[in-house]
Protein backbone atom coordinates (compact mmCIF):
# COMPACT_ATOMS: atom_id res chain seq x y z
CA UNK A 1 0.00 0.00 0.00
CA UNK A 2 1.18 3.27 -1.17
CA UNK A 3 1.73 6.10 1.66
CA UNK A 4 -1.08 8.21 -0.49
CA UNK A 5 -3.44 5.15 0.42
CA UNK A 6 -2.39 4.80 3.93
CA UNK A 7 -3.03 8.59 3.97
CA UNK A 8 -6.63 8.50 2.38
CA UNK A 9 -7.66 5.62 4.75
CA UNK A 10 -6.33 7.49 7.82
CA UNK A 11 -7.86 10.39 6.25
CA UNK A 12 -10.96 8.49 6.07
CA UNK A 13 -11.15 7.08 9.77
CA UNK A 14 -10.44 10.56 11.05
CA UNK A 15 -13.65 12.03 9.12
CA UNK A 16 -16.10 9.01 9.99
CA UNK A 17 -14.67 9.79 13.44
CA UNK A 18 -15.51 12.95 13.67
CA UNK A 19 -18.57 13.07 11.89
CA UNK A 20 -19.26 10.07 14.52
CA UNK A 21 -18.27 12.59 17.49
CA UNK A 22 -20.33 15.45 15.61
CA UNK A 23 -23.26 13.24 15.31
CA UNK A 24 -22.49 12.57 19.51
CA UNK A 25 -22.38 16.20 20.19
CA UNK A 26 -25.20 17.32 18.37
CA UNK A 27 -26.77 14.73 19.69
CA UNK A 28 -25.79 15.55 22.90
CA UNK A 29 -26.55 19.74 22.43
CA UNK A 30 -30.30 18.39 21.41
CA UNK A 31 -30.61 16.58 24.40
CA UNK A 32 -29.45 19.40 26.70
CA UNK A 33 -31.47 21.75 24.73
CA UNK A 34 -34.73 19.33 25.30
CA UNK A 35 -33.41 19.01 29.18
CA UNK A 36 -33.03 23.22 29.51
CA UNK A 37 -36.56 23.10 27.55
CA UNK A 38 -38.52 21.30 30.22
CA UNK A 39 -36.62 22.52 33.12
CA UNK A 40 -37.31 26.04 31.80
CA UNK A 41 -40.82 25.50 31.28
CA UNK A 42 -40.92 23.77 34.54
CA UNK A 43 -39.26 26.79 35.83
CA UNK A 44 -42.03 28.96 34.18
CA UNK A 45 -44.50 26.91 35.85
CA UNK A 46 -43.51 26.98 39.56
CA UNK A 47 -43.25 30.85 39.04
CA UNK A 48 -46.57 30.97 37.42
CA UNK A 49 -48.19 29.10 40.62
CA UNK A 50 -45.90 31.11 42.90
CA UNK A 51 -47.55 34.48 41.12
CA UNK A 52 -50.73 32.96 41.31
CA UNK A 53 -50.52 31.83 45.15
CA UNK A 54 -49.22 34.79 46.24
CA UNK A 55 -51.87 37.07 44.85
CA UNK A 56 -54.44 34.81 45.64
CA UNK A 57 -53.19 35.57 49.60
CA UNK A 58 -52.79 39.28 48.42
CA UNK A 59 -56.15 38.92 47.56
CA UNK A 60 -57.40 37.06 50.78
CA UNK A 61 -55.45 39.30 52.78
CA UNK A 62 -57.25 42.87 51.14
CA UNK A 63 -60.73 41.05 51.55
CA UNK A 64 -59.85 40.32 55.57
CA UNK A 65 -58.06 43.75 56.00
CA UNK A 66 -61.46 44.87 54.17
CA UNK A 67 -63.58 43.25 56.49
CA UNK A 68 -61.70 44.28 58.99
CA UNK A 69 -61.76 48.12 58.53
CA UNK A 70 -65.61 47.51 57.87
CA UNK A 71 -66.60 46.30 61.31
CA UNK A 72 -64.27 49.00 62.49
CA UNK A 73 -66.42 51.49 61.49
CA UNK A 74 -69.69 49.84 62.17
CA UNK A 75 -68.28 49.49 65.25
CA UNK A 76 -67.37 52.65 65.76
CA UNK A 77 -70.79 54.25 64.74
CA UNK A 78 -72.58 51.74 67.27
CA UNK A 79 -70.25 53.27 69.71
CA UNK A 80 -70.70 56.54 68.67
CA UNK A 81 -74.61 55.90 69.05
CA UNK A 82 -74.72 54.69 71.88
CA UNK A 83 -72.35 57.16 73.38
CA UNK A 84 -74.96 59.92 71.65
CA UNK A 85 -78.13 58.17 73.89
CA UNK A 86 -76.35 58.74 76.91
CA UNK A 87 -75.10 62.23 75.91
CA UNK A 88 -79.01 62.22 75.90
CA UNK A 89 -80.12 60.90 78.82
CA UNK A 90 -77.78 63.25 80.66
CA UNK A 91 -79.32 66.42 78.15
CA UNK A 92 -82.91 64.86 79.74
CA UNK A 93 -82.22 64.77 83.27
CA UNK A 94 -80.27 68.28 83.57
CA UNK A 95 -83.18 69.64 81.62
CA UNK A 96 -85.72 68.71 84.41
CA UNK A 97 -87.78 71.28 85.69
CA UNK A 98 -90.53 71.40 88.43
CA UNK A 99 -92.32 68.65 90.05
CA UNK A 100 -90.22 66.24 88.33
CA UNK A 101 -86.78 67.52 89.18
CA UNK A 102 -88.00 68.13 92.74
CA UNK A 103 -89.10 64.02 92.81
CA UNK A 104 -85.82 63.18 91.30
CA UNK A 105 -83.80 65.24 93.88
CA UNK A 106 -85.73 64.28 96.90
CA UNK A 107 -85.27 60.96 96.41
CA UNK A 108 -81.62 61.15 95.59
CA UNK A 109 -81.21 63.06 98.64
CA UNK A 110 -82.98 60.39 100.84
CA UNK A 111 -80.81 57.77 99.26
CA UNK A 112 -77.47 59.59 100.19
CA UNK A 113 -78.66 60.43 103.31
CA UNK A 114 -78.36 56.63 104.43
CA UNK A 115 -75.01 56.62 104.13
CA UNK A 116 -74.13 59.89 105.33
CA UNK A 117 -76.76 61.67 107.19
CA UNK A 118 -74.93 65.42 107.88
CA UNK A 119 -73.90 67.62 105.28
CA UNK A 120 -73.19 70.15 103.08
CA UNK A 121 -74.29 70.26 99.02
CA UNK A 122 -72.37 71.93 95.75
CA UNK A 123 -74.73 72.12 93.17
CA UNK A 124 -74.90 73.34 89.65
CA UNK A 125 -74.77 76.91 89.18
CA UNK A 126 -78.58 78.50 88.87
CA UNK A 127 -80.11 75.15 91.04
CA UNK A 128 -79.22 76.24 94.57
CA UNK A 129 -83.37 77.03 95.00
CA UNK A 130 -83.89 73.64 93.80
CA UNK A 131 -82.28 71.82 95.86
CA UNK A 132 -83.08 73.75 99.09
CA UNK A 133 -86.29 72.95 98.38
CA UNK A 134 -85.66 69.57 97.87
CA UNK A 135 -83.86 69.34 101.11
CA UNK A 136 -87.32 70.53 103.03
CA UNK A 137 -89.33 68.19 101.16
CA UNK A 138 -86.58 65.60 102.13
CA UNK A 139 -86.32 66.30 105.27
CA UNK A 140 -82.81 65.64 105.69
CA UNK A 141 -79.82 67.83 107.55
CA UNK A 142 -77.99 68.87 104.79
CA UNK A 143 -77.15 72.59 103.58
CA UNK A 144 -76.54 74.32 100.24
CA UNK A 145 -72.75 75.36 100.48
CA UNK A 146 -71.77 76.11 97.16
CA UNK A 147 -72.40 76.49 93.38
CA UNK A 148 -70.22 74.65 90.80
CA UNK A 149 -70.37 75.21 86.46
CA UNK A 150 -68.40 71.81 86.81
CA UNK A 151 -71.79 69.90 87.78
CA UNK A 152 -74.36 69.42 85.36
CA UNK A 153 -77.45 68.99 87.21
CA UNK A 154 -77.59 66.67 90.92
CA UNK A 155 -75.27 67.28 93.55
CA UNK A 156 -72.20 66.65 95.55
CA UNK A 157 -72.62 65.87 99.57
CA UNK A 158 -69.66 66.35 101.50
CA UNK A 159 -69.66 65.81 105.32
CA UNK A 160 -65.54 66.80 105.63
CA UNK A 161 -64.47 63.77 105.44
CA UNK A 162 -65.72 61.91 102.55
CA UNK A 163 -68.44 63.23 99.49
CA UNK A 164 -70.61 61.38 97.56
CA UNK A 165 -70.91 62.53 93.96
CA UNK A 166 -74.45 62.09 92.93
CA UNK A 167 -74.41 64.49 89.33
CA UNK A 168 -75.70 63.86 86.19
CA UNK A 169 -72.80 63.19 84.61
CA UNK A 170 -70.74 61.47 86.75
CA UNK A 171 -74.28 58.96 87.74
CA UNK A 172 -74.71 58.27 83.78
CA UNK A 173 -70.59 57.67 83.36
CA UNK A 174 -70.02 55.49 86.48
CA UNK A 175 -73.02 53.77 87.53
CA UNK A 176 -76.22 53.65 84.80
CA UNK A 177 -73.81 53.61 81.61
CA UNK A 178 -71.61 50.66 83.00
CA UNK A 179 -74.93 48.26 84.17
CA UNK A 180 -77.27 49.27 81.15
CA UNK A 181 -74.53 49.70 78.03
CA UNK A 182 -74.94 45.84 76.96
CA UNK A 183 -79.19 46.02 77.29
CA UNK A 184 -79.14 49.48 75.23
CA UNK A 185 -76.35 47.93 72.70
CA UNK A 186 -78.98 45.23 72.37
CA UNK A 187 -82.39 47.22 72.11
CA UNK A 188 -80.25 49.18 68.90
CA UNK A 189 -78.97 47.10 67.14
CA UNK A 190 -80.33 43.17 67.64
Amino acid sequence: MALSDILQKINDEAGKKAAFMKQVADDEIAKIKAEAKVKAEEKKREIAEKVQAKSESVREKAAVLAKMEGRNKLLAEKRQVIDDVYTEAGKTLSGLKGSELSRLLVSMLKSASQFMPKGHLTVATGHRKDLEEAIKKAGVDYSVKNESSDIDGGFVVSDGKQEINLSFNYLIKSQIRPNTELFIAKILFD
